[in-house]
């Protein structure tokens, strides 16, 4: 097999920045002084975890650290979120290409007397902001919505539909698991009162670190979900009010708070414009160099409205074949199927189909992308 070309960043990020690295082999390191610390002087994980939220309050332009929620993953986060700050009889609206990670916790919602609608969206996958106030019922209380598709790869309109939201007095949740870390995001700007996010993607840190960030206004409306021990207030029968332990039972995930707080710290370093302007040069030239392909390409086709991800349907072999070819004769690593996202292909008209999806992040190289390129040139041509 030929060296490996991982073009699955969408899903998760491979290789990790050197200062993440440093970061955890220090942490390693020093793990029986801060295991003594955490029993003992209940020092270690605190001071990791002020750390981290500082980090992340700073990276999403939070007012206030203590409102910074530790999670394992997104789909954590959005089911405390969607289940905590919904009750019976509430109404909620959300998009037409949203990921499993919404999608199935509202449908379950739905056993809870908790309706649903799903706003349209175009053959790209763009919600289109007006149909908002008129899907609006008297018993809507949330709008949650992805801010790009790990499908389509569009980039949505967040801030237009936050606002008309926001005017009619609808709690605004964002999921930037495909955009953090690659778009600036500020929770004020955007009117977001809840931003959930995730490390393992754009943020470059491990598996199994997420979270979510609230305003003031999201702390008085969402309820905790999960609840167990917080290491404070344990006299009480209920979860604490105070923040952060209201929202985290549990012991926390050292090393992956640990990891965001470097990969954020490079990152900002580093800057995200530059990192972006990165990943959208080599995903105008993948898409450059598939015009002449006999491909269906998914979404706008157009690097500066969309995150590094590009879906294809091949015309002349399914998608296994191509997704497996890649792999098996050129050791390109992609995503075939259905992406966690059927709404998606709904909307795109290949849910039978499913799609191949190269995604690409800070460390791919142009070489990588002109060797994709004449690999499905020679796959595909016949």
């Amino acid at each position: 097999m030929a060296e490996q070309i991982y073009l699955n960043h969408a899903a998760t990020s491979l290789k990790k920045p050197p200062a993440v690295i440093a970061a955890l082999v220090s942490y390693l390191q020093q793990n029986e002084e801060i295991a003594l610390q955490r029993s003992f002087l209940g020092q270690g994980t605190a001071q990791n975890a002020f750390e981290a939220r500082t980090a992340v309050a700073e990276f999403f332009a939070a007012t206030d650290a203590s409102h910074v929620i530790f999670t394992p993953n997104v789909t954590t986060s959005l089911n405390m979120i969607l289940k905590g700050g919904l009750q019976p009889g509430d109404h909620v609206l959300t998009t037409s290409v949203e990921h499993n990670a919404i999608s199935r916790p509202l449908e379950q919602l739905q056993q809870q007397e908790i309706e649903y609608s799903r706003l349209p969206c175009d053959s790209t996958g763009c919600v289109d902001p007006a149909a908002i106030s008129k899907m609006i019922r008297p018993n809507t209380k949330m709008l949650v919505m992805t801010h790009a598709s790990n499908v389509l790869g569009t980039i949505q309109p967040v801030e237009k539909c936050f606002e008309i939201a926001k005017a009619k007095g609808l709690l605004t949740v964002l999921d930037t698991a495909q955009t953090a870390g690659f778009l600036p995001i500020d929770m004020e700007a955007l009117q977001a009162d809840v931003i959930a996010f995730t490390g393992h993607k754009s943020l470059l840190a491990l598996a199994g670190i997420g979270g979510f960030v609230l305003n003031e206004e999201a702390v008085k409306r969402i309820q905790p979900w999960l609840t167990g021990g917080t290491g404070s207030f344990s006299e009480l029968a209920e979860m604490p009010t105070v923040l952060p332990d209201r929202f985290e039972p549990g012991t926390p995930n050292d090393m992956g708070i640990r990891s965001l707080t470097a990969s954020l710290g490079w990152l900002q370093e580093q800057t995200i414009a530059k990192v972006a302007d990165h990943e959208r040069g080599l995903t105008q030239r993948f898409i450059d160099g598939l015009q002449q392909l006999p491909v269906r390409l998914l979404g706008t086709g157009l690097a500066n409205r969309s995150v590094p991800v590009v879906s294809v349907v091949p015309q002349n072999i399914s998608c296994d074949e191509l997704a497996f070819a890649l792999f098996a004769d050129y050791g390109i690593v992609t995503r075939n199927g259905l992406h966690c996202a059927p709404w998606a292909h709904e909307v795109a008209g290949t849910l039978a189909s499913g799609a191949v999806r190269f995604s690409f992040g800070w460390d791919t190289t142009i070489d990588e992308i002109d060797k994709t390129l004449l690999a499905l040139n020679k796959l595909l041509k016949v």
